[in-house]
């Protein structure tokens, strides 16, 4: 259902001191950022191809607050490659699990462009507890 594991998201209160700290204590170098403003998100990816860590933050306060609930990091989504998000997303659909952006103000009903990408995020609540991200990259 699910194909590759493409990266593990970690929500830190401080992104340099998050990504600080991470580089020091895994050995893992920066491969990329991704900002997407309209959602508040700053992030680094650490460590190429799949399987690597997201370290982000929100600027906006109160969604970084009502995510961390007091704590300084934790672990946020797992995100894997998908072939054809539209036929995931419908079958997840068909099972009660909703989908949104990745600051979770709003439901998305279709899937959200992301640079050259499109991605979907689950509401934990409706997928076992676990936020997970479907991420299809474009084709080639």
């Amino acid at each position: 259902m699910f194909g590759t594991l493409d990266h593990v998201g970690v929500l830190v209160r401080d992104l340099d001191a998050g990504v600080d700290a991470a580089c020091a204590s895994l050995g893992l170098q920066l491969a990329r950022s991704a900002d997407l403003e309209q959602y508040a998100i700053r992030a680094r990816f650490l460590g190429e191809g799949s399987g690597s860590l997201e370290i982000f933050t929100f600027t906006d306060p109160e969604i970084l607050e009502g995510r961390l609930a007091g704590l300084d990091r934790r672990l946020d989504h797992v995100a894997f490659r998908v072939e054809d998000i539209e036929s995931l997303s419908a079958t997840l659909r068909a099972t009660g699990v909703r989908f949104c952006g990745p600051d979770r103000r709003e439901d998305a009903l279709e899937p959200i462009p992301t640079g050259p990408a499109r991605a979907l995020w689950t509401r934990p609540e409706t997928s076992g507890g676990l936020a997970l991200q479907l991420i299809e990259p474009p084709s080639s």
